[in-house]
């Protein structure tokens, strides 16, 4: 592929990735599965493409639509940890597979506190719920994220296979010159 049709398939990423953190607005409850969503077309990048053009994808979803989605809670979990973790997935996956669980529990966690309190501070994201619950909640959350992201891990694992096995050969063909 070169560099012209990578740019186009970076373009058309980002437009996409920007429309999946625009649906967070209207649908709420999925404030952490369109992000998600969203970061597999970096993932889609960084494969057909390679690791930088999956990263500038990344930076500019995150761009676009910190500009232009009204859900900051969205972008700002996009931002700090599910966009970019694709691309940083591997590195986790090279120790053990216990080191590899236990270091990607440290690091969603030290992630994910420090984007809430970004997001409580610059934003002035609601804390209601953890006020209400005089905090008795706040280790049943965690831990549930913790489950939340080691499934989202899982997930990637296998749709970055099947895409492997079953679609990048189609792909490639529409891709290929003539």
């Amino acid at each position: 592929m070169n560099n012209t049709l990578k740019t186009a398939l970076g373009g058309m990423c980002i437009a996409l990735s920007t429309a999946v953190m625009l649906a967070s607005s209207i649908l709420p409850y999925f404030t952490y599965a369109l992000p998600a969503m969203a970061a597999l077309l970096v993932l889609f990048m960084s494969v057909e493409c390679g690791w930088k053009w999956g990263l500038s994808v990344y930076f500019g979803t995150a761009v676009v639509s910190a500009l232009v989605v009204p859900g900051k809670e969205a972008v700002g979990i996009y931002i700090a940890l599910l966009g970019y973790y694709p691309l940083v997935k591997p590195f986790f996956d090279k120790p053990e597979k216990v080191i590899s669980a236990i270091l990607k529990v440290i690091f969603f966690t030290i992630v994910t506190i420090a984007a809430y309190s970004v997001m409580i501070a610059v934003f002035g994201i609601s804390t209601e719920l953890l006020e209400e619950s005089e905090r008795y909640l706040l280790p049943f959350i965690v831990v549930l994220g913790i489950v939340a992201f080691m499934l989202y891990d899982k997930a990637l694992m296998m749709l970055e296979i099947a895409y492997y096995r079953k679609w990048q050969r189609t792909v490639r063909k529409i891709f290929r010159k003539r």
